[in-house]
């Protein structure tokens, strides 16, 4: 049975997606919050979050109007800096996955901490993943491919154990972690322009992500490995499909 928090906030989003805001605040449509009173600050809404480093980027940013309450007409989704991790309001049902996943985990791992977040976002990435999941890195073969390991991907990778959802295998290393490899369906960076986000993302093996990436095979959803918590769109599944399979 999921684990679920007795209401959805800030800190226990903050706190689960490692955003490291000094103070948190949620409300589901990005519309109205208290003020926030240290920073780095954090605003939440049911897919996603903006951080403001400063106290003089909170005062001085334009989307802001600041009050007695703080109110941003079109919701902080409408903001430059807004990050989304997921859409339609999968936030919560995706971050109770991982939380369920930790405590999980914390079983079988006598004498670690119950906090499973580190392990989760330090785990194996590939040779030719950048360390900093804010850059990107072209390689050129027959195409160019966009070489990322970002935040989302490391925690959908989590989730499935490091499993392969077109496949079911994983790859234990021989310091006893795992390894998979995240494949974003409709791809990020230009041409495709894919986002980062939880629904556009599957856990795979190395041999299936570069059949993905080339177009070698067709993703059918019905025969994926799913799990409750981690929906993938359909939308991407058709971009896919239509865009990618049989083009390259």
């Amino acid at each position: 049975m999921e684990t679920k928090p007795k209401k959805l906030t800030g800190k226990y989003l903050n706190d689960l997606w490692g955003v490291g805001a000094k103070h948190a605040l949620y409300r589901e449509d990005g519309k109205w919050y208290h003020q926030l009173t240290e920073f780095p600050g954090a605003l939440f809404d049911a897919n996603g979050y903006v951080v403001f480093e400063t106290e003089r980027d909170y005062w001085e940013s334009p989307y802001l109007q600041i009050q007695q309450d703080l109110h941003i007409s079109d919701g902080i989704s409408s903001m430059p800096n807004y990050i989304r991790v997921t859409e339609k309001g999968h936030l919560q049902a995706f971050s109770n996955k991982i939380k369920e996943t930790a405590e999980d985990s914390a079983k079988y791992q006598t004498g670690k901490s119950k906090d499973q977040e580190p392990r989760a976002l330090k785990a194996p990435i590939a040779n030719d993943m950048p360390e900093d999941n804010q850059e990107t890195e072209r390689v050129l073969s027959q195409s160019y491919r966009i070489l990322r390991d970002t935040k989302v991907s490391r925690w959908v990778k989590y989730v499935h154990g490091y499993k392969c959802q077109l496949c079911g295998d994983t790859i234990k290393l021989n310091n006893g972690e795992f390894y998979a490899e995240a494949h974003h369906i409709q791809p990020l960076g230009k041409r495709h322009n894919g986002p980062d986000i939880v629904e556009n993302v599957i856990c795979v093996c190395p041999k299936h992500h570069v059949l993905l990436d080339y177009g070698v095979i067709y993703l059918d959803k019905s025969q994926l490995i799913m799990i409750s918590g981690h929906d993938i769109s359909d939308v991407y599944i058709a971009y896919h499909n239509t865009k990618i399979f049989g083009q390259s």
